[in-house]
């Protein structure tokens, strides 16, 4: 009798240990991952004088992200000190979507956060680079136009943005990150505040109206589907 009563308490003790091991795997299973905000597109260049620069950020998580502890460093090449810091608190960026800051709001669709009057508030390179911190620590770095030590990710970016032709420089995929600059980004079509699309031109919200072609096949078969769903349900 006493061995089986032995053996019973070293089997719940057995099963205690099973069961707390799989309630924190499963605790750590659903525990929503922090959400990744990254450098997603920039335009520090434009034909004649720069007064429509901008710095997108993209978070591609699932929950909304406070930026009190964020700021973005533009860095100098030739020293690779910061130029200038443009602190972000106070803002925050929802899941899966963008925050634009801005000089002038007025040249720059969707602008979050205008935070100078000034322009060309983004050296042009040869190299710079841009920066964002949480604190003090680094969370993601593009360097253009060569080489910058501590700020290039991965290669150096083969693109560099133009000032004779309207174009941005771009994640592409939108949001995509393998920490390489070369890999991640390419020319664009500028679209701040919205998905970023391969090319030159401007694609902005702003000058937009009409619905890209394939979307707006989709949308059409949608409603189609739609309008035959109803008529069956009738």
């Amino acid at each position: 009798m006493e061995t089986f009563n032995l053996k019973k308490i070293n089997l719940g003790k057995f099963n205690h240990i099973a069961f707390t091991t799989t309630l924190a795997l499963t605790s750590t299973a659903a525990s929503p991952c922090l959400a990744s905000v990254v450098i997603n597109e920039i335009d520090y260049d434009q034909p004649g004088t720069d007064t429509a620069e901008f710095i997108e950020l993209f978070n591609s998580g699932t929950l909304a992200i406070a930026l009190s502890n964020y700021s973005i460093e533009l860095i100098n090449g030739t020293n690779s000190i910061s130029y200038r810091t443009i602190d972000l608190s106070g803002f925050s960026v929802d899941a899966n979507s963008y925050f634009v800051i801005c000089g002038d709001a007025s040249l720059v669709a969707n602008c979050n956060y205008s935070f100078t009057s000034i322009n060309s508030w983004v050296q042009n390179g040869a190299p710079d680079a841009v920066a964002l911190y949480e604190n003090a620590t680094l969370l993601d770095s593009l360097s253009y136009e060569g080489l910058l030590s501590g700020f290039t990710e991965g290669e150096v970016l083969a693109v560099s943005d133009s000032n004779t032709v309207t174009m941005s420089i771009s994640r592409i995929a939108n949001g995509f990150d393998s920490n390489n600059n070369n890999i991640d980004f390419h020319p664009g079509c500028i679209t701040p505040g919205s998905s970023n699309i391969s090319g030159t031109g401007d694609c902005s919200a702003a000058s937009v109206g009409a619905v890209p072609v394939p979307a707006a096949a989709w949308l059409f078969g949608s409603g189609i589907l739609g309008l035959a769903g109803i008529a069956r349900r009738k």
